[in-house]
């Protein structure tokens, strides 16, 4: 917990919505947990949306600081650097993949902003770096991106019920072949010898 309290109500809120979406947080139970009145989160954020909207502008922050981190010389290894590291966040922590998964399903198709959008140009234009994906529409190649995100993140949060249902040994397994289907993706993705 962080002494400055917009920090910490947003650190909250990031835990709970990924928890339960935005339908399933209110400000009173945000409030609650934060030993605060309603009034005092309502004083920093106004409103449930413009908190969500502050929660999803923090997560695509860490989210494209984890691609700029993945940085290398070309656009393969940068990929393939990147979604090592996805896995392997979302291995130790599967908050941040949780509320991804969240803003998606809770999203209103009319709403006006949409947080997440720097960090899936970032993607979009990471797929169509490589050298043989330059001619691939954006549609295309969030596609291609989503795609094995979208499979990372279905085995992650499978990850507790697999324990449950097989044992450890098998969880395990599992989340090994996750980290190797990063490789194989890349190798998918780079279906000719310059990539």
């Amino acid at each position: 917990m962080t002494s400055d309290p917009r920090k910490n109500y947003i650190e909250i809120a990031t835990r709970l919505f990924a928890q339960d979406g935005f339908d399933g947080v209110s400000l009173a139970v945000l409030a609650r947990e934060a030993s605060v009145s309603k009034q005092a989160v309502l004083h920093f954020f106004g409103t449930k949306e413009r908190l969500y909207a502050e929660v999803l502008s923090a997560l695509c922050d860490r989210l494209c600081a984890e691609i700029e981190t993945a940085r290398a010389e070309d656009a393969r290894t940068h990929l393939a650097a990147y979604y090592r590291a996805i896995v392997t966040s979302v291995l130790e922590s599967s908050q941040d993949i949780r509320l991804v998964m969240r803003a998606l399903l809770d999203s209103d198709p009319k709403a006006r902003s949409w947080p997440l959008t720097p960090y899936l140009d970032r993607l979009i234009d990471l797929v169509r770096a490589l050298p043989n994906q330059s001619g691939l529409s954006r549609p295309a190649a969030l596609a291609e991106a989503h795609s094995f995100i979208g499979s990372v993140q279905y085995v992650v949060i499978s990850l507790p019920t697999v324990e449950g249902i097989y044992g450890m040994d098998t969880r395990e397994a599992l989340a090994e072949f996750i980290l190797e289907s990063a490789e194989h993706e890349i190798a998918r993705l780079c279906k000719n010898s310059e990539c």
